[in-house]
């Protein structure tokens, strides 16, 4: 059975980041009034519709989630610290884990109907080389914080659903396609566009346009029951394939040569020890590489089935993505 829920204020997390812009064009374009809480106002306020509620805070500040959530009857948490290198991987657990242990709590204290939770593939199990489905959450540890800091927030909100917060879960494979945000594979198809990536990494990845996952979280607000849990991904490519296609629409045909992965995992282990020590990002980090080496596939066919999820072509998603980030340069 769906769950209905009622109209009224949405409260939207991570509004310029790739999901959560995502998110906000799709509700506002089906007029929900929505209100973003952001930390950089005027990054905000460039980006995003002016129709757009928009007020500072960050998920880390628990009283400016209070401020933000007054009146509101639903939530999208799509913020987060996505997989990337940083020195202090405490930061990890901070943003993704307390971040949500903290909307969670403003959430159950204002009443809000739904929470609509951004979660990742990450949090389910597969051998390397294998394919992720709902029925196989993952039970041991994961080898990185940022993954770790996910599993933790999805507990939390497991709990919160327990407890009688209606949730539903989205797990996004890596997301790509127009945003004010240029991370993850955003960052890899513009740097390929713009002739900076010296060697393409090996095996390959799941892929998702930011579309498709913003319309997949407004249908499980609408019709999804509580607690359940919908992958996202359009399919699998190899990074080669990756720079192939983003070399031949942007008109210039070098595809960068694929490096082999003992030399990806040499370089890991000369550059991450001193990235420890000094701060500075190496090349490709140890949280890159294991999931580089993972190289699983996304069975997505239950959010074809309930949420009427309709992947895009991978052509036709990088084209879109790299005439934005082509014109956002002009």
């Amino acid at each position: 059975m769906g769950h209905q829920v009622m109209k009224g204020m949405i409260l939207v997390t991570g509004a310029t980041g790739l999901v959560g812009f995502s998110i906000v064009k799709k509700l506002v374009e089906r007029g929900h009034a929505v209100r973003a809480i952001v930390r950089d106002i005027s990054r905000a306020k460039a980006a995003l519709d002016s129709s757009v509620d928009i007020v500072a805070g960050d998920v880390t500040d628990r009283a400016s989630l209070e401020r933000a959530a007054v009146g509101v009857g639903s939530i999208f948490h799509a913020a987060g610290l996505p997989e990337q290198w940083v020195r202090d991987e405490a930061l990890f657990e901070q943003v993704n884990t307390v971040g949500t242990a903290n909307l969670l709590a403003v959430a159950q204290k204002a009443g809000v109907e739904r929470f609509v939770y951004t979660s990742t593939m990450d949090v389910f199990d597969a051998q390397p080389g294998g394919t992720l489905a709902e029925d196989r959450p993952a039970t041991g540890s994961k080898p990185t914080a940022y993954e770790r800091s996910k599993m933790a927030a999805q507990a939390l909100v497991q709990d919160a659903q327990a407890k009688g917060l209606s949730t539903v879960h989205l797990n996004p494979s890596a997301v790509y396609g127009p945003s004010p945000s240029c991370t993850a594979l955003n960052k890899l198809i513009v740097d390929v566009l713009n002739r900076k990536v010296p060697l393409l990494p090996p095996l390959g990845i799941p892929y998702v346009h930011a579309d498709g996952v913003a319309q997949a979280h407004i249908q499980a607000w609408e019709h999804a029951p509580d607690g359940a849990r919908y992958l996202l991904s359009d399919g699998y490519t190899s990074y080669r394939e990756l720079g192939e296609h983003v070399a031949k629409i942007a008109g210039h045909g070098r595809v960068p040569p694929v490096a082999p992965l003992w030399l990806l995992k040499g370089v890991v282990g000369l550059t991450s020890p001193l990235g420890d020590w000094f701060g500075l990002r190496p090349p490709m980090s140890r949280g890159e590489l294991a999931f580089l080496q993972w190289d699983v596939r996304v069975d997505a066919s239950k959010a074809q089935r309930e949420l009427n999820f309709q992947p895009t072509a991978l052509d036709a998603g990088l084209t879109e993505t790299v005439k934005y980030f082509t014109d956002s340069a002009r």
